[in-house]
C-alpha cells in the first residue's frame, strides 16, 4: 500500500518488471501487507478486527484500543448502520469502519488514500506483474476491504452530538424527557422575553453599525476584504503620510470589485454570491473617491471610523474613558466584567505591561461600584476578566513546568491583590491547544499558593462548542469541590472556530469543535444541565445573545434544579443590547463583557465582534427574527432536519476520500 517515490513511478509504466523479497517489505514502501485478523472482546461482545499487520502496534493493548472504539461500536449497534470514523491510536491517525451487523471492524490510513492510489495503479499493470507482488487472492481480498469501506454512506453515520452525548452519557437532546420537557415549560419565558427585547430602542449609532454589519451576513465579499483590512489597520499605524493606508485600501477596493465580477462570472450563490448593482456602483464610487482623496486625510477618515465602529464593542482604551459605558449599565440594574484585551503578548515587557493594567483595573474598581459588593446572584460586581497566555511571551503548551515558571508568578500577584481589594478574576476562553495548560496552571497556582486556599472570588470559562467540553467541565468541577467552594462557570459557545477548523482541515485532523451550529447549541444546553446538577460547587454563568438559551436555563433550575445557585445572565457589551436590556427586566441578574484597550491590542476582538455579528447564524439573524416574530426551530428539530436532507457539515477526514497524497497528520503536543 505504500510505496516510495520510485516504485509509485514505476507502476505507471505497464512495461516495468518487479522483484520483490517477500509479501511482507511493507515497511519498507515497496509491496502491500496481507491483511491480519484479531478477535477482542468488548462489552461482552465479540468483535472481528481486520488491519494490517504493520498496525499490529496500535492496537496490541486491547484496554487502550477498546477504550477508544467502544463509544463508535455502542453507537453503531444502537442505530444498527455501519461507518467509519477517524481515530487516533498512538497519536497515529487512522480510519475506523464498523460493520455492527456482521460485528467486523475495519482499521485503514487515513482518508483510504494509500488503497485507493494503490488500487488505481495496480489495476493498470498487467497481472502477471501483480501476482510477483501480491496472489490473486490477497488482491481480491484487499480490493473488497477497500471497497466495503468506501461504499459506505455518510448519510447513515452518526452525529458528532450523538457520539459525544454517548461518550460522555450527557442528556439525550433527541429523547430526554427533561430536556424536551423544559423546552415547553421555558416558551411563556422566551414570550416575555421577547416582549421586552420588543420594546428596546436602538440609537442612531446602533441601526447604522447594524446595518453595515447585515451587509458582512449577506455578502462574503464584504466581510472577507473588511477583515482583511481591518486586520492590517493597526500595524500602519507608523504610516503617519498616510501613504500605505491608501494603498491598501485601494488594494482591498480593487480586489472586492474584482472578486465581484468573477462571482458573477461562475455564477456563485448563497452568501458567495455577487453584489447587487446599487453596491457595485457604490464600491466603485468608493475607490474612485480614494483615488482622489490626499493620503492624509483620508487615513485620518479611515482612522477615525474604524475607532468609531471599535467603541461599539470596545468601551474605551482605559477604565477612566470606560465610565459612561459603565453608568449605562449600573442605570439598567446591569453590571460588568471588564476585559482587559491583550493576547499573544510578544515580550517579557508587553506581559509585564498587561499585568500591570489589570492590577490597576483591581485597585481602581472601588470608584465604579462599593467594594465587596455583590449581584442577586451572589457574585462580585467587581468582576474582571483575564487571559492566562497574555502573562508571557512565550506560552508553550507543550512544555508545563516552563510556562508555570514565567506565568505563575504574574498571575498569583493578580490574584492575590484581587483577594485584597475584594474583587473577581475570572479566567477567560483562549484557543483549544491553550485551554488545557491554562486550566492546570490556575489550578496549580489556587491548590498551591497558602495565600489563595481561601480566595473564592473567581472562577473559569468553558467553551461548549468543544466536543470535549464535559470533561474540562468535569475537571473544573474537581477543582472546585478539592477547595470546598461554589465556583462560578461561564459557558459560552466559543469564539474561536473559523481558525480551528481551518486548521484542523489542513492538517487533516479532527476538528475538535462541532461543525453544526445547531449541534453547539444542543451541547451547550446540555452543558447547563450538567451545570445546575452540580450547584453544589458550580454556578452558571449563561453567556449566549439567543434568548431561548436564558429561557430554557430559567426554566431548568425553577423546576428541575432549584437547590442549584441562581443563575447570572452575560451578554457582550453593544452586540444584542435589546436582549441584556431585556433580561434585566426579567429581574434576572445580568452582566456586560466590555472589553477595554487601545484599537491596536483589541483589533483581533473587533475582528472577532464583527464576524460573530455577521454570521449567517449569529446574532443579526435572532435580532431579526425576534422583530419579525419569526418562528425559530428548535437545535433539536433543525439537526434533524439537516441530518435527513444530507445538509449537515461532517468531517472531511471520513466523508472525503481520494487516492491523492495526504500528509500524516502532526502529532499535537499538546
Amino acid at each position: 500500500m505504500f510505496f516510495s517515490d520510485e516504485e509509485s513511478s514505476k507502476i505507471d509504466s505497464p512495461n516495468t518488471s518487479y522483484t520483490f523479497e517477500s509479501s511482507k517489505d511493507w515497511e519498507r514502501g515497496k509491496v502491500l501487507s496481507s491483511l491480519s485478523r484479531k478477535e477482542i472482546s468488548v462489552d461482552e461482545a465479540k468483535w472481528e478486527v481486520f488491519f494490517y499487520s504493520d498496525f499490529v502496534d496500535l492496537i496490541d493493548d486491547n484496554e487502550v484500543f477498546c477504550a477508544e472504539v467502544l463509544t463508535f461500536l455502542t453507537l453503531a449497534k444502537k442505530q444498527n448502520k455501519s461507518f467509519r470514523v477517524q481515530v487516533t491510536l498512538k497519536s497515529v491517525p487512522l480510519l475506523l469502519a464498523i460493520f455492527p451487523r456482521e460485528n467486523r471492524i475495519y482499521l485503514a490510513g487515513q482518508k483510504l488514500s494509500y488503497e485507493l492510489f494503490a488500487i488505481k495503479n495496480l489495476e493498470k499493470i498487467e497481472i502477471s506483474q501483480r501476482r510477483e507482488l501480491m496472489s490473486d487472492e490477497s488482491y481480491e481480498e484487499f480490493k473488497k476491504f477497500v471497497q466495503e469501506i468506501a461504499a459506505l454512506n455518510p448519510m447513515d453515520f452518526p452525529s458528532v452530538i450523538e457520539e459525544v452525548t454517548l461518550r460522555y452519557q450527557l442528556a439525550d437532546p433527541f429523547e430526554d424527557e427533561q430536556m424536551i420537557k423544559t423546552q415547553e415549560l421555558s416558551a411563556p419565558l422566551i414570550e416575555d422575553i421577547l416582549k421586552y427585547t420588543n420594546e428596546y430602542r436602538s440609537s442612531l449609532f446602533e441601526k447604522v453599525s447594524d446595518f453595515a454589519l447585515g451587509l458582512t451576513a449577506q455578502f462574503a465579499l464584504i466581510r472577507i476584504h473588511l477583515l482583511k483590512f481591518l486586520a492590517i489597520l493597526p500595524s500602519l499605524d507608523h504610516d503617519k503620510s498616510g501613504d500605505v493606508v491608501k494603498r491598501m485600501l485601494q488594494e482591498a477596493l480593487r480586489r472586492l470589485l474584482e472578486d465581484h465580477t468573477k462571482a458573477k462570472e461562475l455564477g456563485k450563490k448563497g452568501d458567495e454570491r455577487p453584489l447587487p448593482r446599487k453596491y457595485e456602483w457604490a464600491f466603485a464610487f468608493a475607490l474612485m473617491f480614494v483615488k482622489m482623496i490626499p493620503p492624509r486625510p483620508l487615513a485620518f477618515l479611515v482612522r477615525s471610523s474604524v475607532r468609531t465602529m471599535a467603541k461599539r464593542f470596545i468601551a474605551g482604551e482605559t477604565i477612566e474613558e470606560a465610565k459612561d459605558a459603565f453608568s449605562s449599565l449600573y442605570s439598567t440594574k446591569r453590571d460588568v466584567t471588564v476585559d482587559q484585551l491583550g493576547e499573544l503578548v510578544v515580550s517579557e515587557k508587553e506581559a509585564d505591561q498587561y499585568k500591570m493594567e489589570v492590577l490597576k483595573l483591581i485597585r481602581g474598581f472601588h470608584l465604579h461600584v462599593p467594594r465587596g459588593e455583590k449581584n442577586s446572584a451572589g457574585i462580585h460586581r467587581a468582576h474582571i476578566s483575564i487571559k492566562v497566555s497574555a502573562l508571557c511571551s512565550d506560552f508553550r503548551p507543550q512544555a508545563f513546568d516552563y510556562t508555570y515558571q514565567l506565568v505563575a508568578p504574574r498571575l498569583i500577584e493578580i490574584l492575590t491583590v484581587a483577594k485584597e481589594h475584594d474583587v473577581f478574576i475570572n479566567i477567560d476562553a483562549e484557543h483549544y491547544d491553550y485551554r488545557d495548560i491554562v486550566f492546570e496552571v490556575y489550578q496549580k497556582v489556587l491548590l498551591e499558593t497558602a495565600e489563595l486556599k481561601d480566595y473564592a472570588a473567581t472562577g473559569i470559562v468553558v467553551q461548549a462548542y468543544l466536543r470535549d467540553a464535559t470533561q474540562h467541565l468535569r475537571d473544573i468541577f474537581s477543582l472546585a469541590k478539592s477547595r470546598g467552594i461554589c465556583m462560578p462557570i461561564r459557558l459560552v459557545k466559543g469564539a474561536y472556530w473559523d481558525a480551528e477548523t481551518i486548521d484542523a482541515d489542513a492538517h487533516g485532523h479532527l476538528a475538535p469543535e462541532f461543525l453544526n451550529k445547531e449541534e453547539t447549541d444542543l451541547h451547550f444546553r446540555q452543558l447547563v444541565i450538567e451545570t445546575l446538577k452540580h450547584g453544589d460547587f458550580l454556578q452558571l454563568c449563561l453567556a449566549s445573545h439567543n434568548f431561548s438559551d436564558h429561557a430554557f436555563a430559567q426554566a431548568l433550575r425553577s423546576h428541575f434544579y432549584p437547590q442549584a445557585p441562581a443563575i447570572e445572565h452575560q451578554c457582550l457589551h453593544m452586540t444584542y443590547e435589546a436582549l441584556s436590556v431585556a433580561l434585566s427586566k426579567m429581574g434576572w441578574p445580568v452582566r456586560n463583557y466590555v472589553p477595554i484597550g487601545s484599537l491596536l491590542v483589541g483589533m483581533a476582538y473587533l475582528v472577532r465582534r464583527i464576524m460573530e455579528n455577521s454570521s449567517q447564524v449569529g446574532v443579526l439573524t435572532i435580532m431579526r427574527s425576534h422583530k419579525k416574530r419569526v418562528h425559530l426551530s428548535t437545535p433539536d428539530q433543525i439537526h434533524m432536519q439537516k441530518k435527513a436532507s444530507g445538509q449537515r457539515a461532517q468531517d472531511q477526514s471520513s466523508t472525503v476520500l481520494s487516492d491523492q497524497f495526504v500528509n500524516l497528520t502532526p502529532v499535537r503536543t499538546y
